[in-house]
């Protein structure tokens, strides 16, 4: 008999994770025909029609590789021959929309005179091809992505980061369907001023609300340095603290969706191994200057002695959790113009594990909270969700306290159209992050382009934040809605800083800053926003000049944020419940 590995055992239950249709006949009729309709970007009709600007449609499809129809036959959970059921095709659809290049997908069919079923798939490609700049006072960082590859619906991407502490480039790579299944493949390999840096990931995710199986397998290598914020004199570049850190981590995971769609309980075990050590000495960039590093003095050191914690664990944990979720189709909420589709309803996970300590030095219990609620409260959408993480040392002294690296992060996001005008959209976002007790490296900053946009990213160290943000977002639906949206928005910021526990951290008390913006997406109804935003600080003594210019791809805000909060990401525990419980599609 053959060996029967992890990794095909894993293969064979995800395959069963989306059943084909009964054998027994089918009272709905079978389906007959999936008539695929795979458009490019621009309808070609469109483009002999429009006397100025129609050699902008046919020049960006021919330089635009359309997605293959094998690439989109494979996102469908029906075929020829299985009963019709319009709830999988509702799925389909979304699943379709919910891929990076796609712009527009509907699925529709019709009846036989024989009682069967003919499903018409049509769809429109989005612009993959992006580059994603970014410019300031302090560095400059380029990304260019092709999110399709020869319409393959693979991503592949180069980076060059020289940004204050980071100087890293590299390539990444992602497939939505490796070896032509489901699973997908995210990888990402590259340099930094610390080392290297590798980055695997490996999953089966939920497909739609119909599989019952999900699995995922990530390994992660990296050298970085831990980048303290050592003061916040605004006069002078702030001194910067460089810790040398490695971070080694592997996890493995298997849940299973039991009960009927929509209403779900989830539950599943994961296996994880973390590393964390310091190789190096502390450092200093004077002013800022990260080529003429120098060694810490010993009052720096001492600083942050008490973040230095070595981690060395190998982790066995229990989830579980519970999904009452319903999918409804909006326009225009992070997007200009473009559909999206949005969970209202409510999601909890729970981990709970152990380490192991007869295999590694540690000996400590870990615990991750997740929680999700999305609901419709008349004209407004309104978003919360909320995730804790803590560990609890199990040989802590009776001087010491049980639980370190605690660690809790909040928001609230509010979308409403006053008197339901398509061409404003009010958004109120407010965020809270805090840490308590913290061993291993941590610190925030209440600047930057998740905090209060008018102060750069270095202002204001310390352990725990609260911002709320306000932004008018207009479309304006001119001069060419058939090429591209367009839009500008108004936006105010406030928020606060608390030292917390975390080195070098100040109290801010309440800072505010306000500015205004454009957004574009191309093609015309596209889910990627491009924003150009400036933003002045509202504070005593600053001057017009004194403005920070933001460019983005992507909002950085929102139901589906193009990126995470690096300086959470950063410090939070690899492996529990927030990565392993929403992962799908």
């Amino acid at each position: 008999m053959a060996a029967v590995t992890p990794f095909a055992l894993l293969l064979g239950l995800s395959l069963q994770a989306v059943p084909a249709a009964s054998a027994d006949s089918c009272t709905t009729g079978r389906i007959s025909a999936v008539d695929i309709r795979n458009g490019t970007i621009f309808d070609e009709e469109r483009a002999d029609s429009a006397r100025h600007i129609g050699w902008a449609y046919r020049l960006a499809n021919r330089l635009h590789v359309r997605t293959r129809p094998w690439v989109i036959r494979r996102e469908l959970l029906f075929g020829v021959g299985d009963c019709f059921d319009l709830f999988r095709l509702e799925e389909s659809e979304r699943l379709l929309r919910a891929t990076e290049f796609l712009s527009r997908a509907t699925i529709t069919s019709e009846q036989l005179e024989d009682g069967s079923h003919r499903v018409i798939v049509d769809t429109d490609d989005e612009w993959t091809t992006r580059v994603d700049v970014r410019v300031s006072a302090h560095g400059y960082g380029l990304r260019a992505v092709e999110e399709n590859v020869l319409g393959s619906g693979q991503s592949l991407g180069l980076f060059y980061i020289d940004r204050d502490v980071t100087r890293d480039y590299g390539a990444s790579y992602y497939t939505p369907q490796l070896f032509g299944t489901r699973w997908d493949m995210r990888t990402e390999v590259g340099s930094s001023r610390a080392g290297t840096f590798v980055r695997e990931e490996i999953s089966y995710p939920w497909v739609g609300e119909v599989s019952k199986w999900a699995s995922l397998q990530s390994f992660r290598r990296e050298d970085q340095f831990f980048d303290y914020i050592g003061s916040d004199d605004p006069e002078l570049r702030a001194p910067r603290v460089l810790l040398p850190i490695r971070e080694k981590s592997f996890n493995i995971a298997m849940l299973r969706r039991i009960g009927p769609t929509g209403n779900t309980a989830l539950a599943g075990l994961a296996l994880g191994y973390q590393q964390i050590s310091y190789p190096g000495i502390v450092e200093l960039a004077p002013e800022g200057d990260f080529d003429q590093r120098m060694p810490a003095d010993t009052a720096t050191q001492l600083a942050i002695a008490g973040q230095h914690a070595l981690r060395n664990n190998i982790r066995v944990f229990a989830l579980f959790g519970h999904r009452t979720i319903e999918w409804v189709r909006r326009r225009g909420m992070d997007s200009m113009h473009g559909e999206e589709d949005v969970r209202l309803g409510a999601e909890m996970g729970i981990a709970v594990g152990r380490s192991l300590p007869s295999l590694e030095r540690d000996n400590d219990f870990y615990s991750t909270l997740s929680l999700y609620t999305g609901m419709e409260l008349g004209p407004a959408l309104v978003i919360a969700r909320v995730r804790g993480d803590g560990r609890r040392s199990l040989t802590a002294r009776d001087d010491q306290p049980e639980w370190e690296d605690f660690y809790g992060d909040g928001e609230i996001l509010t979308y409403y159209r006053p008197g339901g005008n398509d061409h404003h959209l009010l958004f109120l976002r407010a965020s809270g992050i805090g840490a308590w007790n913290t061993r291993t490296p941590f610190q925030l900053t209440l600047g930057g382009e998740r905090g209060v946009r008018g102060f750069d990213r270095e202002r204001f160290p310390g352990g725990r934040r609260l911002v709320v943000n306000l932004e008018d977002r207009i479309y304006f639906g001119w001069p060419y809605p058939d090429v591209l949206d367009l839009g500008a928005t108004v936006f105010a910021d406030a928020g606060r800083m608390w030292p917390g526990d975390v080195p070098f951290g100040v109290s801010s008390g309440w800072q505010t800053s306000a500015g205004v913006g454009l957004r574009m997406s191309f093609p015309a109804s596209s889910r990627v926003v491009y924003r150009a935003d400036i933003a002045w600080p509202m504070t005593a003594g600053t001057g017009f000049g004194d403005f920070r210019l933001q460019l983005s791809l992507g909002e950085t805000i929102g139901m589906n944020p193009r990126s995470l909060d690096q300086q959470v990401v950063r410090s939070r525990p690899s492996g529990a419940a927030g990565q392993l419980f929403p992962f799908g599609r």
